[in-house]
């Protein structure tokens, strides 16, 4: 039994002795009537007011319930969107500390979601002073989006050359970091001209 069921249960308990107390005195002689029935009577209206109080804190308290469900639901199927997306994703904080990162980015760092969280991302990264620098970019808002080419060092593999794209989310305080690999130089000839 949770602490508002309780109270409720204590409130009816009260509301039925205050009930009790309100026969017996109706049924006494008029010794202490003048007092005793009035502060009865508003005694009774402070114990209405708690018991409706109480009613409206439930309520309030299963539309909480419900609105805790959706949304981890939503959390739950942004999880199961992020893991879908084939590109490695990692979302760090402003300082560059990883919070979270989907599949493809655990299977390209070579590291579980579990040992993922927390660790900074310099880890994974051998050029340092261009992180550096595009995390200062972004955390001084010159610029939304960061696009940089940077060595990339899984855990346990050869370090691979990665186009790193990293975003400043707008309505959080993170940054999403894309790494892909880096675009290929244009095969295609330019147009012949007649």
């Amino acid at each position: 039994m949770d602490t508002l069921q309780i109270l409720t249960l204590k409130t009816a308990t009260a509301i039925g002795r205050l009930a009790d107390l309100q026969r017996r005195v109706d049924r006494a002689p008029e010794k202490g009537g003048p007092v005793i029935k009035p502060a009865l009577r508003e005694l009774t209206g402070a114990l209405e007011e708690l018991q409706v109080a109480n009613e409206h804190l439930q309520t309030q308290m299963d539309e909480l319930a419900a609105l805790r469900w959706t949304a981890l639901d939503i959390q739950r199927r942004l999880d199961e969107f992020a893991d879908a997306l084939p590109t490695a994703c990692v979302w760090t904080d402003v300082a560059g500390v990883i919070a979270e990162g989907n599949d493809a980015a655990c299977a390209l760092l070579n590291i579980s979601k579990q040992r993922l969280g927390g660790k900074p991302l310099m880890l994974f990264v051998s050029d340092r002073e261009s992180l550096f620098g595009a995390l200062h970019t972004l955390r001084d808002g010159s610029a939304a989006r960061v696009d940089v080419e940077m060595m990339v060092r899984p855990r346990e593999r050869h370090p691979r050359r990665l186009r790193v794209t990293g975003q400043r989310l707008e309505h959080d305080l993170r940054c999403v970091w894309f790494l892909q690999q880096p675009a290929a130089a244009s095969t295609l000839s330019a147009p012949e001209t007649q």
